[in-house]
C-alpha cells in the first residue's frame, strides 16, 4: 500500500534534515574527484560514475535507515541501481568527446542534481544541504546527466535499469506528489534516451559492450 502524500513528503522532509550532516560529505567528494581529475589528468566524467553510484546507494540506505517509516521500496530499487553504477566506476568507461549541446545539458541536469531545492530554505541552504545522495530524484538525475555526457560509454545494463526508474520516479513525483521539481527528472529520462540513441550515429556501440580506451 503507497503511504500518503503528506506522509511521504514528510520522510523526504525528514531526510533532508536529519541528512544535513551527510551533505556536505557529498561535496567534499566531488571535489576530490575534481582534484584527482587534474592530478591523474584524466577526464572527470571517468569517475563519475562511482559518484553516481555512491548518491543512488546512499538514498537506498538512507531510505530504510529513518526511525519513523522506513522506505523499504526506495531501497529495494536504488541499492541495486547504485552497485551496477558502480560496476561501471570500476571498469572506467572511456573518455568521452562530447559535444557543445551535451555538456550544456548534462551540466544544467547535473547543476539541478547537485542543488536540488524541493527540501530545502533559500540559497545558501541548498548549496550546503541538498539532498543528493539522500532521495531518489536528485540522485537519479545525476546519473542521466552522466548518460548525456558519455554517449554510449555505459552498457545497456546499468542505462535502461536508469530509464526506467528514472522516468517512474519522474512520474510519481509530478503526478502523484504534485512536486514541480520532479519535471527536472522526468526531463531527463527521455532527454538521457535520445542522447544515447543520437550517439549511435557516431559510434558504434554492440549489446553491452564498451570501447577500448585509446591509450
Amino acid at each position: 500500500m503507497f503511504l500518503s502524500t503528506d506522509s511521504i513528503l514528510n520522510q523526504m522532509r525528514e531526510i533532508t534534515a536529519q541528512g544535513k550532516g551527510i551533505s556536505p560529505l557529498f561535496r567534499l567528494a566531488l571535489v576530490a574527484l575534481v582534484v584527482i581529475s587534474v592530478r591523474k589528468k584524466r577526464v572527470l566524467a571517468d569517475y563519475l560514475a562511482g559518484y553516481a553510484g555512491l548518491a543512488l546507494l546512499g538514498a537506498g540506505v538512507v531510505a530504510v535507515a529513518l526511525e519513523s517509516k522506513p522506505n523499504l521500496f526506495n531501497f529495494i530499487v536504488l541499492f541495486p541501481l547504485g552497485l551496477l553504477w558502480g560496476r561501471e566506476a570500476l571498469a572506467l568507461p572511456p573518455k568521452p568527446r562530447p559535444g557543445l549541446v551535451r555538456i550544456i545539458l548534462s551540466a544544467a541536469f547535473g547543476l539541478f542534481a547537485l542543488f536540488y531545492p524541493r527540501f530545502n530554505d533559500g540559497v545558501a541552504d541548498a548549496v550546503l544541504f541538498a539532498p543528493l545522495g539522500m532521495v531518489p530524484s536528485p540522485s537519479l538525475v545525476l546519473a542521466l546527466a552522466l548518460v548525456i555526457l558519455t554517449k554510449r560509454a555505459y552498457t545497456l545494463y546499468t542505462v535502461i535499469p536508469t530509464w526506467i526508474v528514472g522516468a517512474f520516479y519522474g512520474a510519481f513525483g509530478v503526478f502523484y506528489l504534485g512536486v514541480d521539481m520532479d519535471w527536472g527528472l522526468l526531463a531527463a529520462a527521455p532527454v538521457s534516451v535520445i542522447a544515447y540513441i543520437a550517439s549511435g550515429r557516431d559510434q558504434e556501440h554492440p549489446k553491452g559492450k564498451r570501447f577500448k580506451r585509446k591509450h
